[in-house]
């Protein structure tokens, strides 16, 4: 990651394994947790910034983590040279500190809004942790937008002025071939202003899988499961619609899927998503567009490997 030196780092939420505050200190802030031997690690910062969104395992500790160690940590760069491109270095430069889970960065031609998909995600406690009760309706949390986030972005983000191709950023998956969905965040963001096709990348599934346009409602998007960053990701074929264009089925050493993550690159209002692998090796690149009309479509798929395991649609 540092060497794409990024503007800004985000991550899409799950801090492991309860996303209390000793979860958060070991696994983003370099704080050790006496309890095991473990290395702990920092969240590399963008030369500009870093954010974090709100998963469901944050609030399985009622999101103190979250909120009270992790949100203080990142937002933007008060570094006298912060424009020189370089890494944040987090024991040293000022940061900010992300006053909310939610947040939107944007210039002329695109918009990058990040939602909390997390704070109503947890259910009903105990009965909402057991996969055919959960099912039942009223049991596990719906992952609804709270109204404060949802008139934030009717009245301050205002989606639908200067017609900028949408990024949307969530924990959450709207439509899934693997698993469940979560259909109330994008009947939302519809009556909200959301209203034209959007690019949307999700985590909480342990794996990396795109689909082509696609919604459970009015809201289209191309929805890119890239929940694949950390912990071991799943290895599963596909179970129902809709089908994705690409998946990746790969096994690591440890006989898991392969840990990555996704560089994006704004070209005026175009924008280029690289998918790479834990190691820096690119194996994907797509390239979208956001017509003046601010519809964002996809131009271009580029398969950078050759293996079986990773079917692709070209």
């Amino acid at each position: 990651m540092k060497a794409f030196q990024p503007h800004f780092t985000i991550h899409l939420g799950d801090v492991y394994p309860v996303g209390d505050a000793r979860s958060v200190n070991e696994n983003c802030l370099g704080v050790r947790n006496p309890k095991n031997n473990y290395d702990p690690v920092h969240w590399p910062m963008g030369s500009r910034g870093g954010l974090a969104l709100n998963g469901n395992h944050e609030m399985f500790s009622n999101g103190s983590g979250y909120f009270d160690v992790l949100l203080p940590a990142m937002g933007m760069v008060e570094a006298d040279g912060k424009a020189s491109g370089r890494i944040s270095d987090p024991t040293s430069d000022r940061i900010s500190g992300q006053p909310t889970s939610f947040f939107c960065l944007q210039n002329d031609d695109w918009q990058v809004i990040g939602l909390d998909t997390g704070y109503n995600s947890g259910g009903v406690p105990i009965l909402s942790g057991i996969p055919w009760v959960n099912r039942i309706p009223g049991i596990c949390g719906d992952c609804r937008l709270e109204k404060s986030v949802v008139d934030w972005i009717a009245n301050v983000v205002e989606p639908d002025r200067g017609r900028r191709g949408l990024i949307l950023l969530s924990h959450h998956q709207n439509y899934s071939a693997f698993e469940d969905t979560y259909r109330k965040p994008a009947e939302q963001l519809w009556k909200a202003g959301i209203r034209r096709p959007v690019l949307w990348f999700w985590g909480h599934e342990h794996r990396l899988a795109g689909y082509d346009l696609y919604g459970t409602c009015e809201l289209k998007s191309y929805g890119r499961c890239i929940g694949h960053g950390g912990m071991p990701v799943e290895r599963e074929r596909p179970s129902h619609a809709p089908e994705p264009v690409f998946y990746d089925f790969r096994a690591a050493t440890n006989g898991f899927g392969v840990n990555g993550f996704v560089n994006l690159t704004f070209q005026g209002r175009g924008l280029v998503v690289g998918y790479l692998d834990m190691d820096g090796t690119e194996v994907l690149r797509e390239k979208f567009i956001a017509g003046q009309d601010g519809v964002v479509r996809l131009e271009s798929r580029e398969m950078l490997i050759d293996n079986l395991d990773f079917p692709c649609a070209r």
